[in-house]
């Protein structure tokens, strides 16, 4: 049994701005069911998919309804269980929504045994942005040495991911970034997003694109798809812009015989199984660790600093340099 009966936990009561729909509890823990497993959270991220769930935007409007604990993914420890897969004292990462919290109960499902020696700041970053790039890359594209790939948001944390996969795995990449300076310790092959892409490659002598991430969408998803040649491969992986494609994507994609789909991890899991998900977690943990693939925290904050933190993510002014860590202990 847990030797606490409270529970500290971050609670959205409605969408909108963050210190409007965001408040501080402390609650009495319940009796855990028995379809449950207890996790002291130790540390949790805050990534963009949080702040648009707040906001309630696109499908979050409909998927994550408030009230709730916001938070997708976290480490911890595990302080009380009825199942023998996972047992207390046991390190785990936490896949589920509701991480904003020093206590969650979790299904078995929802959980990942982890090494004892992984920090704290990069085990709670091992689901949504790694899983990703691990699927997209090993699994959907099946990116090979022949395979120049290019990707847009250069510069975050999953495009730092793709940047060093490319390292790891064989492929080339090549990164769009309106931050140049700030991916050249990550790839070669860097363009700017302010300027015209299909004249960067030509200017700096790169091979054409044979397969497109977007994270974007709208203008600079249109942008992306117009370095791509004959019957070229674009994936939509996310719409950080909130905006539809120009027309003259579709017009591009048709003419130029582009094989376009979109992937969405949520809908990947359900399609593919929870054991298919939990070989695919382990295969890509073993690559990690081995590869030393590197997942950046700028710095850390206790759970009760939450609207410090979304500050700093939101702030026009302030460059992050990695994850802002939230830590409920």
């Amino acid at each position: 049994m847990t030797d606490t009966k409270r529970n500290t936990r971050i609670s959205q009561f409605r969408f909108g701005q963050p210190k409007e729909s965001l408040k501080i509890e402390h609650v009495t823990l319940g009796a855990l069911d028995i379809d449950k497993v207890r996790v002291q959270i130790e540390a949790t991220n805050i990534n963009p998919s949080d702040l648009l769930s707040i906001y309630g935007v696109g499908q979050y409007k409909h998927s994550h309804q408030p009230p709730r604990v916001p938070g997708f993914e976290a480490v911890g420890t595990v302080v009380e269980s009825s199942h023998s897969e996972f047992t207390v004292g046991q390190r785990v990462l936490v896949a589920t929504s509701g991480t904003w919290q020093k206590y969650v109960d979790v299904s078995p499902d929802n959980l990942f045994h982890l090494p004892q020696h992984l920090d704290n700041g990069y085990a709670c970053q091992l689901y949504i942005n790694a899983l990703t790039a691990w699927i997209l890359t090993t699994e959907v594209a099946k990116l090979t040495q022949e395979d120049v790939l290019i990707i847009n948001a250069g510069s975050s944390a999953i495009g730092k991911i793709f940047s060093q996969l490319s390292q790891s795995l064989g492929f080339q990449t090549i990164v769009v970034t309106s931050q140049p300076k700030r991916a050249l310790t990550t790839s070669k092959h860097v363009l700017d997003t302010k300027n015209d892409l299909v004249a960067q490659i030509r200017q700096l002598g790169l091979p054409q694109p044979t397969v497109a991430f977007d994270a974007i969408g709208g203008s600079p998803g249109t942008d992306l798809i117009h370095t791509l040649g004959r019957q070229g491969r674009f994936i939509n992986y996310g719409t950080l812009s909130l905006d539809f494609y120009e027309p003259r994507f579709f017009e591009y994609a048709k003419d130029h015989a582009i094989d376009f789909s979109t992937f969405f991890l949520r809908y990947w899991e359900e399609a593919e199984g929870k054991k298919v998900r939990r070989d695919k977690f382990e295969s890509m943990l073993d690559h990690f660790i081995e590869s030393e693939i590197q997942l950046e925290v700028d710095r850390y904050f206790p759970l009760e600093q939450i609207q410090t933190a979304i500050d700093l993510i939101e702030s026009k002014t302030t460059r992050l340099d990695g994850k802002i860590i939230l830590l409920p202990a």
